[in-house]
């Protein structure tokens, strides 16, 4: 009876320790998000592009953000800003909001929008963008990733802008941003824990 009491409890102990494990692994698939950065300095200031999933499934939806900053004097003044992206991936309405720290603004009507780039004009908007010391000005996107979007593949993006101390284009300076396959689902996309542990009927 002793053996058959501890026997039962070392199987109760093993079961929990197998659905703790499943239900850890379930939840991994939703948690797949990898986000990435990238970060160069040019003569008139540094910028650092990130976005939230370099990783992606079609159909998520990704935030770009383009950060410029300085560390001394004189303020930059934004004219216009581009931002690039493969045309596979499709910008999302009233995402774009640029940020000099005096809170989110709103892009558009001032935004041309292309299948390979989106531009915010900054000196046809309401307000001015100045990039002070220690005071960043950040442009940022959101993109649906679109089905014809190639999976495995490294796509390019970056930015290209305008300002009253000079202009950069890095149209391809990332970060780089793979579409993952479709059988990729960064985790147990499909089954239930009962199937996982072997309890689930079978028919």
């Amino acid at each position: 009876m002793t053996h058959r009491a501890t026997q039962r409890g070392i199987t109760a102990g093993a079961a929990t320790a197998v659905a703790a494990a499943a239900l850890t692994l379930l939840s991994t698939g939703a948690a797949h998000a990898a986000p990435d950065s990238v970060t160069w300095t040019d003569r008139v200031a540094s910028v650092t592009r990130t976005v939230s999933d370099a990783n992606p499934k079609a159909g998520d939806t990704i935030t770009v953000t383009t950060k410029f900053e300085r560390s001394t004097g004189p303020d930059l003044q934004l004219n216009w800003v581009k931002d690039f992206h493969d045309a596979c991936l499709t910008y999302v309405m009233d995402s774009a909001t640029m940020n000099d720290g005096t809170g989110d603004k709103a892009v558009e009507p001032y935004l041309e929008m292309k299948p390979g780039f989106v531009a915010g004009d900054f000196m046809a908007t309401s307000y001015r963008v100045f990039v002070k010391a220690a005071s960043p000005a950040t442009f940022t996107v959101k993109y649906t990733v679109g089905a014809s979007c190639n999976r495995g593949t490294p796509l390019s993006s970056g930015t290209s802008y305008r300002g009253s101390l000079g202009s950069g284009d890095y149209n391809s300076y990332g970060p780089f941003i793979t579409v993952a396959k479709d059988s990729d689902g960064g985790g147990v996309s499909t089954g239930s824990l009962g199937s996982l542990l072997g309890t689930g009927s079978s028919k």
